[in-house]
């Protein structure tokens, strides 16, 4: 029983006016990658219809791979890679595929199925419908990375549509290696994730030569807030005996600068009238010092329930020598 008929491709829009969900095609990864730059929402609504295959050109003689996630980004559900071959492509795609237990198979987001909504792969701006996040990772420690007396740094990439692609941005500084490594980097902070469904976040532990210690991949949508151990795998992704990343994580929605006093307003109210009250009286008071000796109340009820906390500094001087 045929349940796929392989057929040569040559447009979309024959494909589109023939309407057979059981044809399939297949595709280099240099023709795929020109449909993408050239046709990037005729090549999704052919992926919400019909199969298509990627695979490898036949010049990558030495069996490299190519990044799979260039061809995820507009649907496509059989993407070919080298097995044999252990780099980054291959981390993302056993890293993908690890969150559901390796059975091979993954819904794409409900944005990239519905054939009513109009995605661009290539969307930088918040799409209709869908929340975009915020994500900020702060890696505290490193434990049982090796046993080799070296330095080790770590660095967080992103992988997704372009607009949420980060790479070779966010790394700690150097720290010697020892049973527990301690960090002193700042907050790695993605800012604006467009499709955090379909994002994936690399943690890699690198030694002074660039050799890759132990990485992990994980789908966003996987990841939890707070403090979190992350156990490393090696390059094979089989897991790595106690080795594991101390990490802080920070989830929420996406708020564009413009409205983030109005998200705050919305949020605590109470409190963002006192703030705009202090501002309207700092622009009228700039010059005058009494404005910086009043203690404001939410640190008076913090300080002490002295109702003096209240006075000027000069007033309530006066007061204590009474």
């Amino acid at each position: 029983v045929n349940y796929a008929e392989p057929i040569k491709f040559r447009s979309f829009a024959e494909s589109e006016e023939n309407n057979k969900h059981y044809q399939m095609s297949s595709f280099n990864e240099t023709t795929g990658v020109r449909l993408v730059l050239d046709f990037p929402k005729d090549y999704l609504k052919y992926t919400q219809r019909q199969n298509t295959r990627i695979y490898p050109k036949g010049t990558r003689v030495d069996s490299s791979n190519y990044q799979p996630q260039v061809f995820w980004n507009v649907g496509c559900q059989m993407v070919s890679l080298n097995f044999q071959t252990l780099d980054l492509p291959m981390q993302l795609n056993l890293g993908k595929f690890d969150y559901n237990g390796m059975c091979g198979y993954l819904l794409k987001p409900e944005v990239m199925r519905r054939s009513d909504r109009d995605f661009d792969p290539f969307a930088e701006s918040p799409i209709d419908n869908v929340v975009a996040a915020t994500v900020k990772v702060t890696v505290i420690a490193a434990h049982m990375i090796s046993t080799a007396k070296d330095q080790i740094r770590v660095e967080v990439d992103m992988y997704g549509i372009p607009a949420d692609t980060v790479r070779r941005k966010f790394r700690t500084k150097y720290a010697q290696n020892d049973t527990t490594v301690y960090f002193r980097s700042p907050s790695f902070d993605f800012k604006k994730v467009v499709l955090a469904d379909h994002a994936m976040m690399r943690f890699g532990v690198l030694d002074s030569q660039g050799i890759l210690l132990g990485m992990r991949v994980l789908p966003l949508d996987g990841l939890e807030p707070g403090y979190r151990y992350i156990h490393l795998h090696n390059d094979n992704n089989q897991p790595l005996p106690l080795a594991s990343l101390f990490v802080f994580i920070e989830l929420s929605e996406y708020i564009p600068k413009e409205m983030h006093d109005f998200a705050m307003g919305l949020t605590n109210p109470v409190q963002y009238q006192k703030e705009r009250h202090q501002q309207a009286l700092s622009n009228m008071m700039d010059d005058d010092p009494l404005l910086n000796e009043v203690t404001p109340l939410s640190q008076m009820a913090r300080r002490s329930t002295n109702s003096s906390a209240i006075l000027p500094k000069h007033l309530e001087q006066q007061q204590q020598q009474q």
